[in-house]
């Protein structure tokens, strides 16, 4: 009783509301290092064996190939707000990775591609059999009448338009989007699935 005496008697449950609650310290936040910029790489602008390198353009709209030969071939990769000009024939055309930019050409013999382009615009002046656009958003291709025939091949692309001359000289071009979305239904006689595309209406 010496030892206790003096000392105020607490029943069960009393005095919990009076004791302070333990807050957890909030974990200090690390500060993210700096995202790191890639330095911008120089342009480039030359033939190489039998292929013209067009690489990192940034806002030039005079690029212009007049001295190539049907078994080059010419690729634009990673080019900006550009424009390049093929006044003659070569074997063939890629775009890759660019954005804003547009390709004016003669006549390619095998196809053009284009690949993972922004808002790029491709103009044919003579003649075109081919061409293969992947996953591209906002592509627009302009044909002449010599074009018409030409076979386009899109996948995994968005907003493709096609502009076509009109039937009668002097008549404005026409631009036609192509279809995006499509329709699959199974049929039970045949075994097998048939896909067609959405129209476009309006």
């Amino acid at each position: 009783e010496g030892v206790t005496a003096g000392l105020k008697k607490v029943k069960k449950g009393e005095g919990l509301a009076d004791r302070p609650i333990p807050v957890p310290k909030a974990p200090v936040a690390r500060a993210a290092p700096p995202a790191t910029v890639a330095p911008a790489k120089p342009p480039k602008f030359e033939l190489d064996g039998k292929k013209w390198d067009v690489q990192y353009q940034v806002g030039n709209k005079s690029l212009q190939i007049t001295d190539g030969e049907v078994k080059q071939s010419v690729y634009m990769f990673k080019c900006v707000d550009s424009v390049l000009k093929v006044s003659c024939k070569v074997n063939t055309i890629v775009l890759d990775d660019c954005k804003k930019c547009m390709l004016v050409f003669d006549t390619v013999v095998a196809g053009i591609e284009t690949i993972n382009c922004k808002s790029c615009k491709v103009q044919v002046l003579s003649k075109l059999a081919t061409i293969t656009i992947d996953k591209c958003d906002g592509m627009q291709l302009i044909l002449n009448e010599g074009s018409l025939d030409c076979e386009v091949v899109s996948a995994k692309s968005s907003e493709l338009n096609i502009v076509v001359p009109g039937k009668e000289e002097g008549d404005e071009y026409k631009e036609h989007p192509i279809p995006e979305q499509f329709v699959s239904k199974y049929d039970v006689a045949k075994g097998a699935w048939s896909t067609v595309c959405m129209a476009h209406t309006g």
